[in-house]
């Protein structure tokens, strides 16, 4: 008695792979596309609120929150940035990897765990809070606030709070300012996304 054995042929095990090649060459981009488009939303998202659970919890535990720039120059403003973060900001934020001037003394940056990091720094005695999802990794223009990597805040004296920048602004006209082709300053991008609750629309073009 002969046994008769079912199995695939070898050109049909290299047709399937074949075909999974080519299902799978269609579907990467758009799986990694969607991936990151999570992380950068994940990281701001978090990022919006631990910054501004620490600012609560130096209101709480001081009763006040006091940013005194008076006789503080946009040059001369390290040693205050240092001593006014770690006061009121850094010290109540557990995931910090690192902290400091950075190579350019007007800056004092933060990283945190998760590679993201931010640099504060004044300006005309405003206080902004330049983001970025990955704080090593340069911008993708010739200038900041990209929309991909970069994300530019303020903070807002009267309510104690760090918010994007143009965060008043409609939907349409912070579409007009984020969307801009070329090597521009994208201020708006932050409020944009926070206008999304931090979700990356679909035609967002900067993060795919």
């Amino acid at each position: 008695m002969k046994l008769k054995y079912n199995a695939f042929t070898l050109a049909e095990v290299l047709i399937t792979l074949g075909i999974i090649g080519v299902v799978a060459a269609m579907t990467m981009p758009t799986v990694i596309s969607k991936y990151r488009r999570k992380v950068a939303s994940t990281k701001l998202k978090k990022f919006y609120s631990v910054i501004n659970q620490s600012i609560e919890r130096s209101i709480a535990e001081k009763g006040t929150l006091i940013l005194d720039t008076e006789g503080i120059t946009d040059d001369k403003n390290a040693e205050f940035l240092e001593n006014w973060c770690k006061e009121n900001m850094t010290k109540y934020i557990v995931k910090v990897k690192e902290e400091g001037i950075e190579k350019n003394p007007n800056y004092y940056k933060i990283v945190f765990m998760d590679g993201s990091g931010a640099a504060i720094y004044l300006s005309r005695s405003v206080l902004y809070v330049f983001y970025q999802l990955n704080f090593d990794k340069p911008s993708l223009t010739t200038t900041n606030m990209d929309g991909a990597n970069e994300f530019l805040f303020v903070y807002n004296k009267e309510k104690n709070r760090v918010e994007p920048v143009f965060k008043h602004n409609s939907v349409s006209s912070l579409k007009n300012s984020c969307y801009q082709e070329g090597n521009v300053q994208r201020h708006g991008c932050a409020a944009l996304l926070q206008a999304y609750n931090w979700d990356i629309p679909d035609d967002y073009p900067w993060i795919k």
